[in-house]
């Protein structure tokens, strides 16, 4: 009986054992599934990472190659930019096949602008190559390009001569002191311009015989190499006074030479003729009274005009602000008809130049002598 009765309490007993050992095992077996789950994962992430460590060392290794590259660069190109310091110099790089009958440069020395105009150039062009040289005599510069054209405009802070060459390669700007190039240097100013007509005598404007008698000047200075000229105007333009008389204070001119003619009006003025030449009496050097007195000596010589003596010119702005010996020249009256035939005459023009040129050569030679 009692063996009996004790048999399905074992039975019992292994059934719940079975349960027991079976959930156990599910339990390990879902143990072992989630650690090499977690081994794969690991081993993936391990291999992944490894790739990103990889890739980023090769990067790494890769910067700093073109950092190095870049440094060296950078250190040749301060290199070049410093020996063109050294003289001075402005470099441009050419597009392919443009030669130097290409390339335009246009000057406008009153307000010290200087523009170089290339052609065969895109907006690319500016990126691939940098402008190389000295900024000592820049006050600004601007690059652009229009309808295919490069254009350079440089504000320079002085008067300087722009000189350029070119390799094939490169176009080169030097610019440099004036003095350094020519033995004197001399402004001209042609009086009035544009809306300041001057003296008006029938179709006659003073303006345009101040002008054509400077453009007959300009031509023969252009022939004299030991002599550079800088003019106020050479069109129909009105530069103020201020703007006349400090392009002379600021190139140092060797001389200031206004070019002007007179008129009268009233009782009189029909038959007043002649030359006179105003000058700065208060300069304590008097080599404003010795050039005036020069100019009106040849003029009247040479043209065979009335000598109608220096004049006190201390009250004229451009004449007072001059820091060069400075001589106005009143050449003829308009309102004397036998001077306006003679002033609207191409010859007599051409003699009143040569009177100026070989007052100028005089003043030089007796002033700036060695």
């Amino acid at each position: 009986m009692e063996i009996c009765a004790l048999k399905p309490i074992l039975l019992m007993w292994r059934n719940n054992m079975e349960k027991k050992v079976m959930r156990i095992s599910s339990v390990i077996l879902g143990m072992v599934m989630v650690l090499c789950v977690g081994l794969f994962l690991g081993v993936s992430d391990i291999h992944y990472k490894s790739e990103v460590f990889a890739k980023e060392v090769e990067e790494s290794r890769e910067y700093k190659q073109s950092l190095k590259d870049r440094m060296r660069d950078e250190i040749e190109n301060a290199k070049e930019l410093a020996s063109f310091a050294d003289k001075g110099q402005i470099r441009i790089a050419l597009p392919k096949d443009i030669t130097e009958s290409d390339i335009k440069l246009k000057e406008d020395i009153t307000n010290r602008e200087y523009q170089v105009v290339i052609p065969n150039v895109n907006d690319e062009y500016f990126d691939s190559n940098p402008i190389m040289g000295s900024v000592s005599v820049i006050d600004d510069f601007s690059v652009y390009e229009d309808f295919g054209k490069g254009y350079f405009d440089i504000k320079l802070n002085g008067i300087y001569e722009c000189k350029h060459t070119t390799d094939g390669e490169y176009l080169y700007l030097d610019f440099e002191d004036p003095h350094k190039i020519y033995d004197n240097v001399v402004v001209i100013d042609a009086g009035h311009g544009g809306k300041d007509v001057g003296a008006i005598q029938g179709k006659y404007n003073e303006k345009d015989i101040d002008l054509d008698i400077v453009l007959k000047l300009k031509a023969l200075l252009d022939n004299d190499t030991s002599i550079k000229a800088y003019y106020t105007r050479l069109t129909d333009v009105n530069p103020s006074l201020e703007e006349r008389v400090k392009l002379s204070n600021d190139v140092g001119a060797d001389v200031f030479l206004s070019v002007h003619n007179n008129s009268l009006s009233g009782f009189g003025s029909a038959t007043t003729s002649g030359t006179q030449v105003l000058y700065y009496v208060s300069d304590n050097t008097g080599n404003s009274k010795v050039f005036a007195d020069i100019c009106l000596d040849k003029l009247c010589s040479y043209l065979g005009s009335d000598n109608r003596g220096l004049v006190n010119g201390d009250d004229i702005y451009i004449i007072h602000n001059s820091k060069s010996p400075v001589a106005l020249v009143e050449i003829g009256f308009l309102s004397n008809q036998s001077d306006l035939i003679k002033l609207t005459n191409e010859d007599y023009q051409k003699e009143c130049a040569k009177a100026l040129y070989d007052s100028i050569k005089e003043m030089i030679s007796k002033t700036y002598k060695e």
